[in-house]
């Protein structure tokens, strides 16, 4: 096996665990003067691996390995002018996963736990809490500005519970290239549960991608730069993305998969909104800690 479906298998296996992987997407064929773009291109940094799978029914799968962050991610592609035009498509999840379970111990109390290693990806993470359905008028910073070194778990210390039936995570974000920051927030509400465990997705906050493609030669350029020669597509690599990272992100209808024995599902957003920056108020939870 080469390294090109070595690394593109290994990228597409998280997401084909979120999702079933025998999903029917109907979708059309390349026109004759799409159909010349239809291959695999991939380049190389010093610590980065980029790949592009440009399938013949205008969907893609365009990786990135290595680095800060590794993303995968895909959408459907069209002709548009000398080129070609890569729109991504994923699935609506949360910016902030919640697992909630039942502690005798803490009584009348709910207590949170925040991952540090996640949250450190956020751009300015902010928390808050209800009695009822009400969204806060204010939500408060997790961390300050200048939080740099991070720890594996923050605690919060445990709340009434009278006082936490609902609870509320943001992080601010630009939803589309160009447009002013919002606080994206996300409501939970608990019931029963009186310990959480809060982390972040980053690949959620990141704008979606919109990229412009041309081939000059056998040479594509994505957006201005070099990406990598065209090359014929291996059929391993095709069934590879299209059920681990082209089908999970065009059918948003996919069930999520049972969780194994002995782990938690995750809670179900009530809802999610925006607010303006100005919502932001108070000191944060955590503070730097001096050195």
């Amino acid at each position: 096996m080469n390294l090109t479906l070595r690394t593109l298998r290994n990228a597409c296996a998280p997401a084909a665990a979120l999702t079933a992987l025998m999903v029917s997407v109907s979708l059309h064929a390349a026109t004759p003067a799409e159909s010349g773009y239809v291959g695999e291109y991939r380049g190389r940094s010093v610590d980065t691996i980029t790949q592009l799978a440009l399938l013949d029914d205008n969907t893609f799968c365009f990786a990135v390995t290595g680095g800060v962050l590794d993303m995968l991610m895909a959408g459907r592609w069209k002709a548009e002018g000398s080129g070609v035009r890569l729109q991504q498509v994923r699935q609506d999840q949360t910016l902030f996963p919640a697992y909630a379970r039942k502690v005798a111990a803490l009584g009348a109390m709910v207590e949170f736990d925040f991952h540090g290693p996640t949250l450190s990806s956020a751009r300015a993470p902010v928390f808050a809490v209800s009695a009822d359905d009400k969204a806060p008028a204010t939500l408060r910073p997790l961390f300050g500005p200048d939080h740099s070194s991070w720890s594996e778990n923050y605690p919060l210390p445990p709340l009434p519970a009278e006082a936490v039936r609902y609870f509320y995570l943001g992080d601010v974000v630009e939803e589309a290239p160009g447009k002013p920051a919002v606080v994206k927030v996300v409501q939970y509400r608990l019931d029963g549960a009186n310990s959480v465990r809060v982390g972040f997705d980053p690949l959620q906050a990141l704008p979606l991608m919109s990229q412009r493609a041309e081939l000059k030669g056998d040479m594509l350029f994505l957006s201005g730069s070099r990406l990598g020669r065209r090359r014929a597509l291996d059929p391993e690599v095709v069934q590879t993305v299209r059920t681990g990272c082209i089908a999970p992100a065009l059918n948003p209808g996919a069930p999520r998969p049972a969780p194994k024995q002995g782990e938690t599902p995750p809670l179900e957003p009530l809802r999610t909104f925006t607010v303006s920056p100005s919502a932001i108020q108070g000191t944060p939870f955590f503070e730097a800690k001096s050195n």
